[in-house]
């Protein structure tokens, strides 16, 4: 019986049936390994180049079903909603990058632009000097840190 049983879960891992950890019985499994996001997401980001933003919503939110804890995946939706106006949802997306991947620096800068937009200076400065923290070569340092100066000499 005992051999049957293990034969049984074996097949249910295998086959997406049975996960270890957060998944319960029944969910699929995560996909094995995160792809190269920039192959991963070019047609949807060249979608987003050439305006057509709805069309790159859609094809961010099924990546995000098949990888739900990509920053990638949730900072590349938060800017087709950017682009849609639906700043709310983005800057939602762009706090979900930063959560389900705390060293995903694009996530986090673009959730500082936002939120130096609804002026939260401090939660701005916060993020933007995680970003420098993550990218500390980015050729954009010195006007991210001239932004965090400007965001914590404001008052909220």
């Amino acid at each position: 019986m005992r051999a049957f049983t293990a034969k049984i879960l074996a097949v249910a891992f295998a086959s997406g049936l049975l996960a270890i950890g957060s998944y319960a019985l029944g969910l699929p499994a995560q996909a094995k390994g995160d792809p190269n996001w920039d192959v991963a997401l070019k047609d949807a980001n060249h979608l987003l180049a050439i305006g057509e933003s709805e069309k790159a919503a859609a094809i961010f939110e099924s990546k995000i079903k098949k990888y739900p804890n990509s920053g990638a995946c949730h900072t590349a939706l938060g800017r087709a909603l950017k682009r849609l106006g639906k700043l709310d949802q983005a800057k939602t997306e762009f706090l979900r990058s930063t959560e389900v991947e705390p060293n995903y620096a694009d996530g986090f800068y673009e959730l500082g632009v936002l939120q130096e937009s609804d002026k939260e200076w401090a939660e701005a400065a916060n993020a933007f000097t995680r970003y420098v923290e993550l990218k500390p070569d980015s050729g954009q340092r010195r006007t991210i840190e001239d932004r965090i100066l400007y965001c914590k000499g404001q008052k909220e």
